[in-house]
């Protein structure tokens, strides 16, 4: 949607940035708040004396060994704000007239689109160690992994497989990429919302990872014209990966190169079927009574 008159360029960059900034001062929030309540419930943990430092790492490994209920507790609080602001935007593009309403595909496209996010994760992790980018940048990786892999295979798939998928794709898709639709084409509004995407990741492995995933999800976004599609992407691929570090499920796959290379081979040629299947026959039809745009961006 392109409104007659643009805002300035603070208030879209705040238009952009605050869903996110939300999203993490409840984060802090809620770590503050839990870690204080663990101290309390584990006072043991600061009778080795009263240096600050040493009281400082306690708070931390608690905080670490609990990430999960902490995540978890943070994207649950979050939810209903992002609904809200994601509802608020359709409200707004609706008062402006250019909201556009599609019918719904049918339900197996988002089964295709599933098995594309699983294998798409899977090729793309197996072409990062092939091409050895895991061995270079690992170092804030493993940091990050040992948060969120912590043999708690339950709660992973809980918050990493389902809530945080639901989270992140209302944020980064729903309104960061739709907000920068109002304004741009398609294919720099992905590159600028996979860009994001891939920067709050924290470390330059996963910012990778996460930009071409950030591609791949806001392509999906605008293609279905659904948010369930880059939510069932989001979250297949987030699933397989605690799968894969937490039940070892693949385990078998690395301990011979010849397997590795035939399963990175077959994730590649599903996900390329997929991706084709979905750019060539995912196209819902505009609904009769959507209100037509006078200039389509």
């Amino acid at each position: 949607m392109k409104p007659d008159q643009k805002p300035g360029f603070f208030v879209m960059l705040w238009e952009l940035l605050y869903p996110f900034l939300v999203y993490e001062l409840i984060s802090t929030v809620v770590s503050v708040v839990m870690s204080m309540l663990l101290v309390s419930l584990n006072p043991s943990a600061f009778e080795t004396g009263s240096n600050l430092n040493e009281m400082a790492l306690a708070i931390s490994g608690l905080i670490a060994e609990h990430y999960g209920e902490i995540a978890a507790v943070s994207a649950g609080l979050t939810l209903p704000l992002l609904i809200f602001l994601y509802r608020n935007d359709r409200r707004k593009e609706k008062a402006a007239a250019v909201y556009e309403a599609w019918e719904a595909v049918p339900f197996y496209h988002y089964i295709v689109a599933l098995i594309m996010g699983v294998s798409a994760c899977l090729a793309l992790n197996h072409l990062m160690v092939f091409s050895r980018l895991t061995e270079l940048l690992s170092d804030g990786y493993e940091a990050t992994a040992a948060l969120l892999f912590q043999g708690k295979i339950v709660l992973e798939i809980v918050f990493a497989g389902i809530l945080i998928p639901i989270v992140e794709e209302l944020i980064f898709r729903g309104l960061t990429y739709r907000r920068l639709r109002w304004y741009l084409n398609p294919v720099p509004a992905m590159l600028l919302s996979a860009l994001f995407f891939g920067a709050v990741h924290g470390n330059l492995l996963q910012g990778i990872y996460a930009f071409i995933l950030g591609m791949l999800l806001a392509f999906t976004y605008e293609r279905f014209h659904s948010i369930l599609a880059p939510i069932l992407i989001h979250a297949g691929a987030n699933i397989l990966s605690v799968l894969i570090s937490d039940a070892h499920i693949l385990d078998f796959v690395y301990k011979e190169d010849s397997l590795f290379l035939i399963v990175t081979g077959v994730a590649l040629v599903i996900f390329i079927i997929t991706f084709y299947l979905i750019a060539t026959y995912v196209y819902p039809r505009k609904k009769a009574d959507s209100p037509k745009q006078a200039e389509r961006s």
